[in-house]
Formats: C-alpha cells, sequence, structure tokens
C-alpha cells in the first residue's frame, strides 16, 4: 500500500481510540442545527430597493421621491422592466421590487383604487419583512395625502398587495439554517486536523513522522482527505436536520450543494494544518483557530447581510472564503441555482482553497 493509505488509515485508528471525538462529530451538528435556529433573531438595517413605474406620471414620481427620501431604501434600479428587476433580484443585486401600475394617476383623480406590487427578496426573512413594512407604511401616508387632497375622506387610493420571493412564509430559520450548516463544516474541518497535529506534537509521535521516509504531501493529504470526509458526515446530518425539521428542501441539485461542501472543506483542512504548522501546545491551536473562525463567522454574511455592515468591512469579506460558500448554499437551497448562476462563488472559492493548501504544505516543517 501507498504511504498515503498507512497515514489515513493511521489517522482513523487515532480518531476512533478518542472516545470523545467521535462523540463531539455527531453531538456537534446536532446541538448547533437543533438550538441555535428556535434562538436567534437578528436584524437589518439597508434594503436594496427597485423601481418598476409602469405610469410614468407625476404622482408615480412623487412616490419615488417619498420612498427614496425615506432614509429606508438604496435605490439601486429605475425604469426597468418587471422581468429585468426580477433577473436582478436572482443575482442578488435587489432586495425588493416596487412595481408602480399603468394608469394609476389616472385612477386616482377618477375616483377608483390602484394596486402597488411589492416583491420582496425572502431568502433573508427578517430584511424582507423589514423592507416590505417600511414601504407599506410610506405608500399608507402618501395614499392618505392623495386621499386628503381629492377629497376621498378616509378611504384609500393605493392598496399595497406584497409577494415575498423564495421565502413565501417569511420564516428567518430558512436562512439561519444554512449558515448553521456551514458553521458546522469551519468547525470539523478546521478544529479537527489542528487538534490532531498538534496533539501529536504534544505527544512526541509527529517525531516518527518527521524522520519517516513519509513525504509530507502525503501527510498533509491523509489529514485533509480524513477530516474531510469527517466533514462531509457532519454536513450530510446537518441538512438532514434541516429538511426534516425545518422542511428546508433544496430547490437546486445536491451536486452543486456537495460540490461546494468538499472544496470548502479542503480549504478547512488546509488552514488548520496552516495553524498546527506554527502551534506548539493544544491550547495555543485552539485559540489560534477561534480568533479565525469567529472572523469568518462574524464577517461573511452568515447571520447578517454583508449589506448591513460598514462599508469597509463589506469589502473585507471579499477576502474571506465563509462568503462565497454561504452564497452557494443560500441560492441553491432557496433560489434553486446552479453552477451556471455561481461560476464566481465557486471560483473564488476555488481558488482559496488551493492557494490555502499550497501555504500549509510549504509551512509545513518536516525535517529528515
Amino acid at each position: 500500500m501507498s504511504p498515503f493509505v498507512y497515514l489515513f488509515i493511521k489517522e482513523s485508528k487515532q480518531f476512533v481510540s478518542n472516545p470523545f471525538m467521535p462523540f463531539v462529530l455527531v453531538l456537534l451538528p446536532l446541538l448547533l442545527m437543533l438550538i441555535v435556529p428556535l434562538a436567534a433573531n437578528m436584524e437589518v438595517k439597508e434594503v436594496k430597493l427597485a423601481v418598476v413605474d409602469r405610469d410614468c406620471s407625476s404622482m408615480s414620481a412623487r412616490l419615488t421621491d417619498r420612498i427614496s427620501r425615506s432614509g429606508y431604501f438604496d435605490l439601486v434600479l429605475t425604469g426597468y422592466t418587471y422581468r429585468q428587476a426580477m433577473e436582478q433580484m436572482s443575482e442578488g443585486n435587489v432586495d425588493i421590487i416596487f412595481e408602480i401600475p399603468g394608469g394609476m394617476e389616472s385612477a386616482v383623480e377618477s375616483g377608483k383604487n390602484a394596486d402597488i406590487y411589492i416583491a420582496a427578496n425572502a431568502v433573508n426573512s427578517t430584511k424582507g419583512a423589514i423592507g416590505g413594512g417600511y414601504l407599506s407604511s410610506i405608500v399608507t401616508g402618501f395614499s392618505s395625502d392623495l386621499a386628503g387632497e381629492h377629497g376621498f375622506g378616509t378611504a384609500m387610493p393605493l392598496e399595497i398587495i406584497p409577494q415575498f420571493r423564495y421565502n413565501p412564509y417569511m420564516d428567518y430559520r430558512l436562512f439561519m439554517v444554512p449558515a448553521l450548516m456551514l458553521v458546522v463544516i469551519v468547525l470539523v474541518g478546521g478544529f479537527f486536523p489542528t487538534m490532531s497535529i498538534v496533539s501529536e506534537k504534544e505527544n512526541g509521535t509527529i517525531e516518527q513522522i518527521n524522520v519517516s521516509p513519509v513525504r509530507k504531501r502525503d501527510f498533509i493529504l491523509s489529514k485533509v482527505v480524513f477530516y474531510g470526509i469527517l466533514g462531509i458526515f457532519a454536513f450530510t446530518l446537518s441538512f438532514l436536520i434541516a429538511h426534516f425539521v425545518y422542511g428546508l428542501a433544496s430547490h437546486g441539485g445536491l451536486l452543486e450543494i456537495y460540490a461546494g461542501a468538499m472544496i470548502f472543506l479542503i480549504f478547512m483542512g488546509g488552514f488548520g494544518l496552516i495553524i498546527s504548522n506554527y502551534s506548539e501546545t493544544l491550547l495555543q491551536a485552539v485559540f489560534l483557530m477561534l480568533f479565525f473562525v469567529l472572523v469568518f463567522m462574524l464577517m461573511s454574511g452568515i447571520f447578517t447581510p454583508v449589506s448591513s455592515m460598514e462599508t469597509w468591512s463589506q469589502y473585507v469579506t471579499y477576502l474571506l472564503p465563509t462568503r462565497y460558500f454561504v452564497n452557494i448554499l443560500r441560492a441553491v437551497c432557496l433560489k434553486g441555482s446552479g453552477f451556471a448562476d455561481l461560476q464566481s462563488d465557486f471560483v473564488m472559492l476555488s481558488a482559496f482553497a488551493v492557494f490555502i493548501n499550497i501555504i500549509a504544505v510549504v509551512t509545513y516543517r518536516k525535517q529528515s
């Protein structure tokens, strides 16, 4: 057998011989997936709005101006057709589409009602709900002004008809659950290989590897592959919980989900090995990994949208692979996106995985 196979067998025996690690492997996704979605509640502050004005009248211009001056919205698109606006929403460039029907001004002036349509991207249900509520409040106020101007009394000439896309029941847990699936991979794929190597350093068994003819490439590959398999197991367990407990049904293909998961696990395995290369004790390695894991989770749009962050921190998120993987998970699970829609995310995630593992091989100091 090749050295890689021997090293892989060694990893499996070493993992099973520690009764604590298999227990953590199963308990970690169970606790994260079953408790956190029920306890967490996040809020957002910015909403990207597209206005589809079919009326093109002075009244519709007044309404659009009132919305833009409210301070709640970032008016990113105007003058587009509804289909073009929906394409922008599917790409993540628009959170809410505000459609003003044709003939609104003439209908109001003749004493009739006009329906205002709102389509909200409810992948982030909190953002969709807040944005829809803001719009409804603004339109209600504008409608009240129109009623006073035209002598309608208490009758409101404008009526809001909302539509929430991708998450029609506004269930915040459907936004949270894919992020928790990512957190499981971060913890299993990052901490486990780090703890494995540092434990070997503390026990002295790493010295036997250093003086053996085993190439460091095979040594690192065995770590990445073995703990990658454990990560896939934990990810699958999390996915099953998401489906059977929270009703998260993937609208895309499982191939896209697992391709992204495997690439991200390769990154986390390499990253964990880099941490272990510069750590002499288990406590030191845990603190170093914990620092980077917190950065990955808090600054990648996992729990709150990137658009709600400060401008400088939004640019920082492009340097974090978790941003791209969580985009893949949410787009596939909630929107039904495929490889063609997520090319840039897969390319960036793959680049991070290759780059970090090259560094892991280079920085591993094997003494002969």
